[in-house]
């Protein structure tokens, strides 16, 4: 696969790497690789628009340089058209970076992307919002914040959010959902879900890799947890790579899946590590192959 020549890079400076600044990273890295580029920094405000305005100068990719969440905002507008999203893992997680098979060194990773094959993946969405990657409900975006606001605290701050973390485990309820996949309804008792954009495979922690990304499918993963150390045990699996063994875990799949909890009329969720409030119910859909990527794990 022939390099391409002219591409944008809309980069997060607030990304979770430390160090040189990613923007100087990037200027160096890309001219070394001999490129036409253009540098845009990430303004979560007008997103949208800035990469409207750099479709309109026809570059060969558009590479999104940060995490999940600026990947994704970046993605919105390029569903649907010819140009492909190219990844560059400059945040925290780093998820769909690693999915697409990027290297998690920049330099390595900007090579790779800028000679990787092109391919066309599922991109998923709740109540309208688009997600690469996954969301989660319950617990688990309240865990979300906790370890955003851990990343930046000094040290006996850490201390605090760990304690806040088991407070949260210890005292968060277990409530009643009701979900429809494909039709078929389901109602259980749970205090974590995950919804993922393809099926997980087994894998270790902090997120379990997904084998592929164009299956049409979306995957529910619901913690039937009964005691405060059933979750525990659950996330036991799943930081050691077994998480399908877990007993209390139960696992669904469809392409619509329709979500809701009695009594409440909105819900935190977190998407792609975003968290944000969404209207009950939860409506997810899936579009096969919507989304051209550049991914190097296809180049084999």
């Amino acid at each position: 696969m022939s390099q391409r020549r002219k591409i944008a890079v809309i980069y997060n400076e607030r990304s979770g790497q430390q160090g040189q600044p990613v923007s100087a990273q990037l200027k160096d890295l890309l001219t070394a690789q001999g490129v036409e580029f253009e540098l845009y920094e990430f303004d979560p405000g007008r997103v949208g628009a800035l990469v409207l305005g750099v479709l309109d100068s026809s570059p060969d990719a558009v590479l999104a340089a940060g995490g999940d969440g600026t990947a994704t905002s970046v993605a919105q507008q390029l569903v649907g058209t010819s140009v492909p999203l190219g990844v560059l893992p400059t945040g925290t997680m780093n998820v769909l970076a690693r999915d697409l098979g990027v290297p998690a060194r920049l330099d390595e990773a900007v090579a790779a992307v800028l000679s990787a094959p092109t391919h066309e993946i599922d991109v998923a969405r709740v109540n309208d919002r688009l997600f690469l990657c996954s969301t989660v409900l319950a617990v688990l975006p309240h865990l979300g914040r906790i370890r955003e606001r851990a990343r930046s605290a000094p040290g006996p701050r850490v201390v605090q959010l760990v304690a806040r973390t088991f407070q949260t485990l210890r005292t968060y309820p277990r409530m009643r959902l009701t979900m429809d996949v494909d039709g078929t309804p389901h109602s259980v008792r749970t205090r974590a879900v995950v919804v993922s954009n393809n099926p997980l495979a087994e894998g270790p922690a902090p997120m379990p890799g997904r084998g592929r990304l164009d299956t049409g499918k979306l995957a529910v993963y619901v913690a039937r947890d009964r005691t405060r150390w059933d979750l525990a045990g659950i996330a036991t699996k799943v930081m050691m790579g077994s998480w399908k063994q877990a007993k209390r875990l139960r696992t669904y799949g469809g392409e619509s899946v329709r979500i809701d909890f009695d009594g409440l009329g909105m819900m935190s969720v977190m998407t792609d590590g975003e968290v944000i409030q969404l209207t009950l119910p939860l409506q997810f859909e899936l579009s096969p192959r919507a989304l051209s990527v550049l991914m190097p794990g296809a180049a084999s």
